[in-house]
């Protein structure tokens, strides 16, 4: 599965900018610093929080451009929480 991804987080004290295209083949890993944005990056490709300016491509289809996202039940995507804290 190819992946074009432009997206741009802010919060209070956090600021993310990411801008790249991943290949159809081989392994991906994303990795860094605690507090880097991984899980958001993760959390917006699957579509629990959208960011306020994104585009996400997937295999050609737009999973979000600009403030328009698709919703998170129409993505083929899956998501393991690395804690079962899912509803506490």
């Amino acid at each position: 599965m190819s992946l074009d991804i432009r997206l741009r987080l802010s919060r209070e004290n956090f600021a993310l900018t990411l801008d790249e295209s991943l290949p159809a083949q081989g392994v991906t890993a994303l990795f860094g610093r605690s507090g880097s944005g991984k899980t958001s990056v993760l959390r917006c490709l699957a579509g629990f929080e959208p960011a306020a300016d994104a585009d996400i491509c997937i295999n050609g289809d737009v999973w979000q451009q600009g403030r328009q996202s698709k919703p998170t039940h129409a993505r083929a995507i899956g998501y393991v929480f690395q804690e079962a804290s899912l509803f506490a």
